[in-house]
């Protein structure tokens, strides 16, 4: 948030929406990248005596899958939209590929730590990653897009090292570039469900941006991303909760229920009263990113925070489904999800403008939901409870 209000007050609006975007479709292919291997390495590294074959195995497909990824968008993208044609440098390609790398890699190292029970090393790794991250803007004025996409990944890239260094102090990891197939081989139908799943729950985010640059123009991307990043602060407290509840319940799925009912009271108390607050003072809030923003985004972050119940009722049948193993339950939940979202925002977003996205927000998450407890109802397990 801090980062964005010094980025805002520094570049002007085109930038900024060339850069959200940027970052939108990098942190997409990013999570294309993982294939899964964020939510196995949670659900199998806790009972597995192979840790470290596994962890390496899953960091080598995750950079050369990620890798892949992002060399085809990149040669891809500034054939689909001229604004983005300076991704045809080589070193701004080079940067959008490596970038795009770390931030996958960064990822997977968070769920490590996830696994171990070991959380407080994301929050202090994640001190510093931000801390580091709010510097940058002061120190690098100039540059257009791609600057403050740079920014971000330099940020990135130190939070990974630091993950890497911590995982060899506390957990003995080393490192080895041999892929060992008959690990992966194990866990191989839970990671291409979960690999589906989180494709689908990232596509409105990170192309949200693109929906709207296409009909609308870049400027328009800035305002939806900055109504956004304060949205997902609200939803960090049901995603963060929810994610507690996995790995709680990866090591002891007999307690899934109590831990659900935890992290159920903790959400209403501290999400509702979040929420309510964050639509009232909407405009408020986006002043900080300047009084354009307030003007132009105020009524999508209202439809964002009214979109946080929904949000957390999601997040925690996905993590139902993770523990359980439904991965029926799972992917509909999230093809539901996606195709919601996506369809009414490319639709309405001529006709209503970027308020559009907010509606289909709310929409697509209540009609996910829906469809992910009527899995739950009727899931075998359910069915012997």
């Amino acid at each position: 948030f801090v980062f964005w209000v010094l980025v805002t007050h520094t570049y002007d609006t085109v930038a900024v929406g060339l850069a959200t975007t940027l970052l939108s479709v990098s942190g997409l292919l990013s999570l294309l990248g993982l294939a899964g291997f964020d939510t196995t390495f949670v659900r199998f590294l806790p009972g597995s005596d192979r840790k470290n074959e596994y962890i390496n195995s899953g960091f080598i497909v995750v950079t050369i899958a990620s890798a892949c990824l992002a060399v085809g968008l990149g040669v891809l993208l500034p054939v689909v939209s001229p604004s983005f044609s300076m991704l045809g440098r080589a070193e701004v390609f080079a940067g959008f590929v490596f970038f795009t790398v770390v931030t996958a890699l960064n990822i997977v190292t968070n769920a490590v730590f996830l696994a171990f029970k070991e959380a407080k090393y994301i929050l202090i790794i994640n001190t510093i990653f931000s801390v580091f991250k709010v510097a940058l803007p002061l120190l690098a004025l100039g540059g257009g897009a791609m600057m403050i996409f740079s920014l971000a990944g330099s940020a990135q890239l130190l939070g990974l090292v630091l993950s890497i260094v911590w995982m060899k102090r506390e957990f003995g990891y080393r490192f080895s570039p041999r892929l060992h197939v008959d690990a992966l081989r194990l866990v191989r139908k839970f990671s291409l469900s979960v690999y589906a799943s989180s494709v689908l729950n990232l596509l409105p985010p990170t192309l949200l941006p693109l929906i709207i640059v296409y009909h609308m123009g870049p400027s328009k991307a800035a305002y939806y991303y900055m109504a956004f990043t304060i949205a997902g602060v609200l939803y960090t407290i049901a995603y963060a909760s929810m994610q507690s509840v996995f790995a709680e319940g990866s090591h002891d799925e007999v307690a899934l229920r109590s831990h659900i009912i935890k992290a159920a009271k903790f959400v209403g108390a501290l999400l509702l009263p979040a929420a309510l607050l964050t639509a009232v003072a909407s405009s408020l809030w986006l002043t900080a990113f300047g009084q354009e923003y307030a003007r132009s985004a105020a009524a999508l972050l209202q439809l964002f925070a009214l979109g946080a119940l929904p949000v957390a009722v999601y997040s925690a049948l996905g993590a139902i489904f993770k523990v359980t193993k439904d991965l029926r339950g799972m992917v509909g939940m999230n093809v539901a999800y996606a195709t919601v979202i996506l369809g009414l925002s490319y639709v309405l977003v001529p006709r209503l403008g970027i308020v559009a996205v907010g509606w289909a927000w709310i929409i697509g998450n209540t009609a996910a939901a829906g469809i992910g407890a009527l899995f739950l109802i009727n899931s075998p397990k359910q069915q012997e409870a």
